[in-house]
């Protein structure tokens, strides 16, 4: 990016620059009115673009909106309000270095905006910066103590970055205190799920807005405790759900993250990076190996390969996040790819202790490979964190494996124990929500 002293170095500029004081000498009242006109235009002409790329971000067109805020900026180079609007529109197209840039600008223009704080963290919220995100967001919440739907942010970047317990503080703030707390429920929905309490998850999901992840959650919480039959509703229940409610209304509400009304459209930055689907969950629990070939073709339904190729392209830049480990983790076990699905769940265990879901996972994974005393230590150690947990007949196959299924398969034989049993039907005593 060219800087400012090569701007004013350049011949042009100087030119320039000399025929504005030559004018400004000879006719100082004149000059002075004419450049008030052409800074108010100026800014018309910008607030008017910006008006417009609101109208294509309030319809997601996203690619359409970028161009229409270029301009706007270009148009009246102090209006803040292009620049953070440019910023968020970046963001919603992954490409946060870009939206720090023009943040940085409408920062500087005006450093008390609230929203512009609130979308630089969201850049690294999205880039996976997350300690950076909650310290932005900290600053934010000092000044505007009442906008609580913030600790919502807060508890997320906390939960990503696998601390359970402040991620829960904070959550739960938002959801005592804020109208708009679906977000919050959501995230309590899933920090619950990771720790492996999954009744309080239930319980949270109760409270959340109707959402996809929501729906799948709670399936894959019905595999786990080895309730089939209502996990597929659950699965069934998920497809119908989209991105729109009723009536075309998208269901994901900024105001819930701290936007303002106007700015709300409807950019749900906590699924960017949630790979899962209807079709990789039931791949990860069908009867094997009677249904390999079922396995196989829910894999390909669910997209698994292409959903593993950007799960590796996002850890590559950022190898220890456990989210996105879980998710490789879960996409392996979906392809039978046992021996890495396992790398990844023991990286999640050592980079975040508290999400005990991994360890049962873990087990799954182990007790696929052939590795039985491997994946008894999983079970025990989720049974240690989380004592008390109903949970799907295959665990207790695999406490109670014996140590030459692990020499039967290395010799290429299989064994049904491997997956959860044939038919498996929903367990008496389901605690429900």
């Amino acid at each position: 990016m060219t800087s400012l002293n090569e701007v004013f170095k350049s011949t042009r500029v100087k030119t320039c620059l000399a025929a504005s004081l030559l004018l400004a000498l000879s006719c100082a009242p004149f000059s002075f009115a004419q450049t008030q006109h052409w800074n108010t235009q100026a800014r018309e002409k910008s607030q008017r673009l910006a008006s417009a790329a609101l109208n294509q971000l309030v319809l997601s067109k996203v690619d359409l909106a970028i161009p229409l805020l270029t301009d706007a900026t270009r148009a009246d180079p102090t209006d803040p309000l292009p620049f953070m609007l440019l910023g968020m529109s970046l963001n919603m197209k992954g490409r946060y270095q870009e939206a720090l840039d023009a943040l940085k600008q409408a920062y500087t223009l005006d450093n008390k905006a609230k929203e512009t704080y609130l979308t630089v963290g969201f850049s690294h919220f999205l880039s996976r910066r997350y300690e950076q995100a909650v310290g932005v967001w900290g600053k934010l919440l000092q000044s505007n103590p009442d906008v609580v739907q913030i600790y919502t942010d807060i508890g997320y970047a906390q939960l990503r970055d696998g601390k359970i317990e402040e991620a829960e503080n904070s959550l739960r703030e938002c959801a005592k205190r804020s109208s708009y707390a679906q977000a919050a429920y959501r995230g309590l929905t899933l920090l619950h799920y990771l720790n492996g309490n999954f009744p309080i998850a239930r319980s949270a999901a109760g409270q959340a807005a109707s959402a996809k992840q929501v729906a799948l959650i709670l399936a894959e919480m019905d595999f786990l405790e080895g309730n089939a039959q209502k996990a597929a509703k659950q699965l069934s229940s998920a497809s119908r759900i989209t991105s729109t409610g009723k009536k075309g209304k998208p269901n994901f509400d900024m105001v819930a993250i701290g936007y303002l009304p106007q700015h709300d459209f409807h950019f749900d930055p906590f699924v960017r990076d949630y790979f899962d689907n209807e079709s990789l969950i039931e791949a990860r629990f069908v009867d094997l190996p009677k249904r390999e070939s079922r396995r196989a073709s829910l894999a390909r339904k669910g997209k698994a390969d292409q959903a593993m190729s950007e799960v590796k392209n996002l850890l590559s830049s950022t190898p220890n996040d456990p989210y996105l480990l879980l998710q490789s983790g879960m996409i392996g076990l979906a392809s039978a790819d046992y021996a890495n699905a396992s790398q990844d769940f023991a990286k999640v265990i050592g980079r975040a202790p508290d999400w005990h879901l991994a360890k049962l996972y873990l087990a799954l994974s182990r007790f696929r490979e052939g590795k039985i005393d491997d994946a008894k230590a999983a079970i025990e150690g989720f049974e240690r964190s989380c004592p008390g947990r109903q949970l799907a007949p295959v665990f207790a196959m695999i406490k109670n494996a014996n140590a030459p299924a692990q020499a039967d398969q290395s010799a290429g034989k299989k064994d049904d124990q491997f997956v959860l049993p044939p038919g498996a039907t929903p367990n008496k005593g389901d605690t429900g929500f």
